[in-house]
């Protein structure tokens, strides 16, 4: 099996093959950032990077040979509901989105009609869903990654991976995937001031804003954590430790939010970076659920 991921991150999608029991011949790569590909070149050293999505032209494809499974997690920034002022899919990222077609689209005319492909990404607007529904010919699924990991992170895949139902919700807490509850405990008399409980966090407005943003939250052990985010993780991934004590999460946490091993991203030295190169990455049980149906003939 031959495999090509688009936007391939720190290579997720290798970590979901092996939950998934899949295996591969030669796994190409088009990834830009180079933190990510120093984490994939840590995990997976086979890993054959090609470089920008854009500049991936016949040429280079098919020099590849038959590709089996065409992976990708296009740039989510412009489609993001939580983004003001978007531009959607005009955005210079996210119409990064139609390489992905662009590619698939040549593969299947002309290197393997038959090829699996799989896409993911947030969930946009109606009108950007349906333009994206008709470019990858199908609807997307909407997963949850709080069916099996203990943070709540709802995602689009597009897939001709035809995989059944959704996951088993296996109620995974932010208590059960502590490394360290010991690490980076902070307190602050000014949080207790203006601290106020809320279903999934404690939330606090030392700024007198009026409102707590999202380094002003710390989450219940009990509970689950917010979709990891991308920028300034440490600071909006805290934990409640109960009383008047706070905690950042861990790194090796965050990594078990993502359902990657222990340490996936060590050789990256800031914990800030390690965490946000996790939260710019997918979930490796919902995609490895999916990629069960690689199996079924």
């Amino acid at each position: 099996m031959r495999i090509l991921s688009l936007f391939d991150g720190i290579s997720v999608a290798q970590v979901a093959l092996e939950k998934a029991g899949i295996t591969y011949n030669e796994y190409f790569a088009s990834e830009i950032n180079k933190d990510s590909i120093t984490v994939t070149k840590d995990n997976y050293p086979n890993t054959v990077h090609i470089g920008d999505v854009t500049k991936i032209d016949k040429s280079i494809i098919s020099n590849l040979g038959k590709i089996d499974l065409l992976v990708g997690g296009s740039p989510c920034q412009g489609i993001s509901r939580s983004k003001n002022g978007r531009l959607n899919l005009d955005d210079p990222r996210s119409k990064l989105f139609f390489e992905y077609v662009r590619i698939r689209d040549w593969i299947i005319k002309n290197n393997n009609p038959d090829v699996k492909f799989l896409l993911e990404n947030v969930k946009p607007n109606k009108e950007t869903l349906e333009i994206m529904n008709e470019h990858m010919g199908c609807e997307a699924t909407e997963i949850d990654s709080v069916l099996v990991s203990a943070q709540r992170r709802k995602r689009l895949y597009w897939t001709n991976i035809y995989f059944g139902d959704l996951p088993e919700d296996k109620g995974i807490k932010i208590k059960d995937i502590v490394y360290d509850n010991t690490y980076k405990v902070f307190q602050d008399e000014r949080i207790e001031n203006t601290k106020t409980f809320t279903k999934n966090y404690v939330k606090w407005d030392i700024s007198g804003k009026g409102y707590g943003s999202q380094q002003d939250r710390a989450y219940y052990l009990d509970g689950t954590m917010c979709t990891i985010p991308k920028q300034q993780t440490e600071s909006k991934t805290s934990i409640y430790l109960g009383g008047d004590k706070y905690r950042r999460s861990h790194p090796i946490e965050i990594e078990r939010m993502q359902n990657l091993p222990d340490n996936y991203t060590s050789i990256i030295k800031s914990p800030n970076k390690r965490m946000g190169l996790c939260g710019d990455g997918w979930t490796a049980d919902v995609v490895a659920h999916m990629f069960k149906g690689l199996k079924v003939k």
